[in-house]
């Protein structure tokens, strides 16, 4: 499945990919910290979902725990 990044805000699209998993945030939040050996923080990480402050490497994270890839490429 190919999703397109336009004039969606990451917490709506990371919420599709998640539900789309069949998963809920606080749940995918849970086996990110479990994969990374870190504390689940859902606050920590709702609110920057909210603000828009979530760092790409984060992002990055989400899509490996739902097993997506990012990729780059240019438009034609």
């Amino acid at each position: 499945m190919e999703y397109k990044f336009d004039n969606i805000k990451i917490i709506d699209f990371i919420k599709t990919l998640t539900i789309y998993k069949g998963l809920s945030l606080r749940k995918l939040v849970s086996r990110i910290a479990q994969n990374k050996n870190t504390s689940d923080c859902y606050s920590n990480f709702y609110a920057k979902l909210k603000k828009e402050t979530i760092k790409f490497s984060e992002v990055a994270d989400v899509a490996e725990t739902l097993g997506y890839e990012i990729i780059f490429r240019e438009k034609n």
